[in-house]
């Protein structure tokens, strides 16, 4: 049997010529319906263009920027030098989003060496804003002599308006065969045909190049031509000359694996309970070539897109209590291979909300301790907060991501439900169950007397797992807590505990949290170079995993501009002390002694660095952020100390710039797309407030636009900067 829609032996001249003559458009975009063979014309038009080409296959998942982000990167980097940092920004969270990453993408399209074409298929998959504004970035960045070509269903996309009146885009809409390519497609399929029928079966299928070629194989198997609804003709005709043609075992594997985006042997055999997928897959890769096979090793194989869509329709209709069961099947395949992404996307859609609250909680460390903050964000968008609220993991989970987003009513909402969930007497479990010691982590980050973090947290590292990547965070809290209680040995055997547990269970973040917390105690302490060698170490850390994006990192990059203050390298410290400014600027709804120490310790830089205005704004912040707990604690001499050297300094000196921690946050968010009421809605203000702020910061930098604002704070340090490569 030869069945199968795969019309590749019949060259696309007229198509390719014009391709061809469009070489030098920026943009191009194959429009037309399914079936029309637009993939099919970007291959061929790969084998025919002498520049390098890659192809970006979509899917339903990648309709968020994030991962639609690194798979623009990917394929960018094959083009020319790695991408390292602009992976490093890669987000669908603003503002960094639209300050940060598009620019970055743009400029990494503009930088590629040499000329490429990009190939995006299935581009109608994307709906999501974000994802076409970083399509746009990538067209405006792509350099003279290279191409990104869109392939899509739909209609060409509204944002590239302006390069079409410019004339730098190609539309390739009419993908209908004429007559001469379907009389060649007829006769490499040895279907002999006259020149009235062939005509008549062109004016019925419209040039559709699956009709034709589903038409010429009813035609060779006495099935007449194809007329009427042309969707329905392909699904009678799958049904009739291809599934009904095979073996029941056979029709049977196709139709439990359709659920699967990509398939393999071992990942064939978890789903369908048999042993032999890989040489049934091998066998109706040759036999059907709808069933296509992908390069590299081992084989990977997917269905083409009319044929998955006509198996999941026949699996719906025959057993429709079977995709719940094999999604949830794939996800625990997925699981055991470490690919925690898509295990929990078969595991929502198996509806199983137990078994996809334990897949992200098995993956939660990463997603809140590593580079890509955006990744919990992705795992949950999904489920409604019905669903969330019925597993108690799922509830942890999006208490994390709320407090990771900044939503700190949110994250106080959803750190009550998961209360409920474990049970009025939760705190005399901590020591005994996994759950209640990952929510009393939650809770000692979130705010708890000291006294309480230093109960809650060693409790908790005896109720979780030896390999339990929350071990760290929570000797890190109790260690910090018992420190600021003055138990400073304890303090800093907790502290080495966590970097320790840290290194042994990769969780950099928290590895290099020990060492900046410890190398500042150290210079507090008289230790200069101690201090400073642990603290450089800990920025080495924060440089080699990408996490000096993280808000979290905050305290870290403070130590880092503390310790070059004292050194006295005073464009690095600046550097490093707007830097700091801008992280804290982004950590809202934490713990009182986390934002008071932070900005003491950036107090004491700014007066090393001789800005006393600076200085006092954040020592006063400092003092309004004090809580009845921490009086009588270092925190308290910490407050006292810097005030008495504030005191002391002789002039009120230092930066013309004075912004506060709440302007500054608004400054982060002046770069993006988003309008003063947008940005009011991430930041939980109102519109007035945003407004005052924004004008409070124009009077400062002594400008009267937002552009002109932006260009000040990314001179000063004060917002990040796209990313260089």
């Amino acid at each position: 049997m030869d069945a199968g829609v795969n019309e590749t032996r019949v060259p696309r001249h007229r198509l390719l010529t014009r391709l061809a003559d469009a070489s030098t458009a920026p943009v191009i975009v194959i429009s037309a319906a399914a079936g029309s063979g637009k993939s099919t014309l970007a291959a061929q038009w790969a084998d025919a263009d002498s520049r390098p080409h890659a192809a970006v296959a979509l899917a339903p998942h990648l309709d968020d920027p994030a991962p639609l982000g690194l798979l623009l990167v990917n394929a960018l980097e094959g083009f020319g030098a790695p991408a390292r940092r602009t992976r490093a920004v890669v987000t669908g969270a603003e503002p960094e989003f639209s300050a940060v990453l598009l620019p970055a993408i743009r400029e990494l399209a503009a930088s590629r060496t040499r000329p490429f074409v990009l190939v995006v298929d299935d581009a109608h998959l994307l709906v999501d804003e974000g994802c076409h504004q970083l399509l746009a970035a990538v067209c405006e960045g792509v350099p003279p002599g290279s191409t990104v070509a869109l392939v899509t269903r739909d209609a060409t996309p509204e944002w590239l308006a302006r390069m079409r009146t410019e004339g730098r885009l190609v539309e390739v809409r009419d993908l209908a065969l004429d007559e001469h390519e379907a009389a060649r497609l007829f006769a490499d399929i040895a279907v002999p045909i006259d020149g009235p029928a062939l005509t008549e079966v062109l004016e019925e299928s419209e040039g559709w190049a699956v009709g034709l070629y589903l038409a010429a194989l009813a035609r060779r198997d006495g099935h007449g031509t194809a007329t009427g609804d042309f969707r329905r003709f392909v699904g009678d005709y799958l049904q009739s000359q291809v599934l009904d043609t095979l073996a029941t075992d056979q029709r049977d594997f196709l139709v439990q694996t359709s659920v699967l985006e990509e398939l393999n042997g071992p990942l064939c055999n978890a789903v369908t309970g048999r042993v032999d997928a890989e040489s049934v897959l091998d066998d109706l890769a040759r036999r059907i070539q709808l069933v296509i096979e992908l390069d590299g090793q081992p084989p990977r194989y997917r269905y083409h897109h009319l044929f998955s869509e006509c198996l999941q329709a026949k699996l719906r209709a025959d057993h429709p209590q079977s995709p719940p069961l094999l999604h949830a099947k794939a996800a625990r395949w997925q699981a055991d291979q470490g690919d925690i992404d898509a295990a929990v996307r078969h595991a929502r859609k198996s509806g199983d909300l137990r078994l996809t609250g334990s897949l992200v909680w098995s993956g939660i460390i990463p997603c809140i301790g590593s580079g890509r903050p955006d990744r919990l964000h992705s795992w949950l968008v999904d489920l409604d907060d019905g669903q969330l609220q019925k597993d108690r993991w799922l509830s942890l989970a999006a208490s994390w991501l709320a407090l990771q987003e900044g939503d700190g009513a949110r994250m106080q909402r959803w750190a009550l439900v998961a209360e409920r969930h474990a049970g009025r007497d939760w705190r005399r479990r901590v020591s005994t169950d996994e759950y209640c010691a990952s929510l009393a982590t939650l809770l000692v980050l979130i705010g708890q007397s000291l006294t309480d973090v230093v109960a809650l947290s060693t409790a908790a590292l005896e109720g979780l797992p030896p390999d339990s990547g929350f071990r760290p965070p929570t000797a890190w809290l109790r260690g910090v807590a018992l420190t600021l209680l003055g138990r400073l040995d304890e303090g800093r055997a907790s502290i080495l505990q966590a970097e320790s547990l840290a290194a042994a269970l990769d969780v950099p973040v928290i590895e290099a949290d020990s060492l900046a917390f410890l190398g500042v105690l150290a210079i507090l302490g008289g230790n200069r170079d101690a201090g400073v060698h642990q603290i450089t170490r800990s920025m080495d850390l924060i440089h080699r995993h990408d996490l000096d994006r993280l808000a979290t990192t905050a305290h870290t990059v403070t130590a880092q501009a503390f310790a070059l203050a004292v050194v006295g390298d005073r464009r690095a410290a600046e550097t490093a002390f707007a830097k700091a400014r801008r992280l804290s600027g982004l950590v809202t709804e934490i713990a009182p002694w986390f934002a008071v120490t932070g900005r003491l310790i950036q107090a004491r830089t700014a007066m090393l660095l001789g800005d006393g205005a600076t200085a006092r704004i954040l020592t006063s912040e400092a003092a309004r952020k004090m809580t009845p707990d921490l009086e009588g604690t270092l925190v308290e001499s910490m407050l006292v100390d810097t005030r008495a050297s504030l005191r002391s300094m002789a002039v009120e000196s230092g930066s013309a710039v004075v912004l506060t921690s709440a302007e500054l946050r608004v400054l982060q968010f002046l770069p993006s797309h988003l309008s003063f009421p947008q940005i009011g809605e991430r930041l939980f203000l109102s519109q007035n407030t945003v407004k005052t702020h924004a004008l409070s910061i124009y009077r400062k930098f002594g400008v009267s636009s937002r552009s002109e604002a932006v260009l000040k704070a990314q001179s000063l340090g004060l917002v990040e900067p796209p990313a260089h490569g």
